[in-house]
């Protein structure tokens, strides 16, 4: 059995917990463990876990030290900003990690991560579980085949409204920083960060590789009283010869719908939406389609993420800490081409709702969303009025975050 601890039991933590419970037997995979620090702990709890026999630890460093040799890795499902110092803790003790996403906040910790791992011998997984979706894996095979030709344009977009609870479930959501250490918390970079590495993902020719980013142009923007982002453009510029546009925002109208995707290849177009309908139609007049996903993409995760530990091959992982790397490069492009996030007059916002289901809106967001998915454009080149043009930024020999943004 390859056995698991896992940083946490709330939140994804309690997520992976419970997969790895169901699907251990399946899978050949059982929990061995748990940290949770005492004023976390619900009551019950600790009894609980000690009746399924699962030892629990108060604090995540004490588990792995005790640990070392008695388990083979670590899920950190944790706050963004505690991702590197954990990783590199549980790998300096001879753990495989799977890290949730995103990585990390800034490029430099995701190569202190990747010198760990290099000097453990052991593996990062990354948690950017939609690679695992039946209809993103058919639309990536036609690319590598060369079905599709040269991907050339990428666009995603989604309405993703946030309620106040949002906000107020931790320390660092909506943050730019917690302390010293880089958040970048907002759709881009967490909530729909998926959709990020999607495009990364598709725009690459090569088989498990994301898109090289070289260049970004971005503009985020906050309607709440938040130091990160809630609202979002992107075009990302690839070394593949593909651009990328991204565009959401967590204070639209309505209830969550999206995300979509649409491509624009040399042999062909692609249209998917969320939960996997998918349409390619080829420019030889072929055309294919999916009307559903038929994989439950985070126990596909696991099940990738089990079988390359126990085997001790990291080239089976379908997402490491590589392919993580080109997704923070990009991030960080987006906060360097912003110089931050902006405040958006509250001229433009209204809040609607009560309670913690309270909300902001941003005045005509959805229609801008729409037009500037149909447009490949930002928000400020389709005139809203509370946009402002950035500067692009150049990926090229960068490795240290951040140069434009002040902390």
């Amino acid at each position: 059995m390859v056995r698991y601890a896992v940083v946490g039991a709330g939140g994804f933590a309690a997520t992976h917990i419970e997969r790895i419970r169901t699907r251990g037997g399946e899978l050949g995979c059982e929990l061995a463990a748990v940290a949770v620090r005492p004023p976390d702990r619900l009551p019950g709890q600790v009894e609980a876990f000690a009746d399924a026999g699962v030892e629990v630890f108060p604090d995540a460093e004490e588990m792995f030290d005790a640990l070392a040799g008695r388990i083979d890795a670590v899920f950190v499902p944790t706050g963004i900003h505690t991702h590197a110092p954990l990783a590199r803790a549980a790998l300096a003790r001879g753990h495989h990690v799977y890290l949730e996403k995103p990585p990390a906040g800034t490029i430099q910790e995701v190569d202190a991560m990747l010198a760990a791992s290099a000097d453990a011998g052991r593996m990062i997984a990354v948690g950017f579980q939609m690679i695992f979706s039946e209809s993103i894996n058919l639309i990536k095979r036609r690319v590598v085949e060369g079905r599709l030709g040269t991907v050339r344009r990428l666009r995603t977009w989604a309405f993703w409204p946030r309620h106040d609870a949002y906000y107020a479930r931790n320390e660092w959501a909506g943050r730019m920083k917690v302390g010293d250490a880089w958040v970048l918390d907002g759709p881009s970079h967490n909530a729909l960060g998926h959709q990020v590495a999607n495009l990364l993902y598709l725009a690459g020719p090569r088989p498990r590789a994301f898109a090289d980013p070289v260049a970004v142009c971005a503009e985020l923007y906050h309607a709440r009283e938040i130091t990160g982002e809630d609202t979002s453009s992107l075009r990302i510029r690839t070394a593949e010869g593909a651009e990328a546009v991204f565009v959401a925002s967590h204070c639209t109208e309505g209830a969550h719908t999206g995300p979509w995707i649409e491509m624009d290849c040399d042999g062909g177009r692609v249209r998917w939406a969320a939960g996997g309908k998918t349409r390619i139609e080829y420019a030889d007049g072929a055309a294919e389609s999916l009307d559903a996903d038929g994989v439950e993409c985070r126990e596909a995760a696991l099940a990738n993420f089990t079988e390359a530990v126990r085997a001790g091959e990291p080239g089976r992982l379908m997402c490491d800490l590589a392919m993580g790397r080109r997704f923070t490069l990009a991030v960080n492009g987006v906060w360097e081409s912003s110089a931050g996030s902006r405040a958006i007059d509250p001229r433009y916002t209204r809040r609607a709702g009560a309670g913690p289901e309270a909300r902001t809106v941003i005045e005509g967001v959805n229609e801008a969303i729409t037009r500037c998915a149909a447009e490949g454009k930002l928000f400020s080149e389709v005139g809203c009025p509370w946009a402002r043009p950035a500067e692009p930024f150049d990926l090229t020999g960068y490795s240290s975050f951040p140069r434009r943004v002040e902390g």
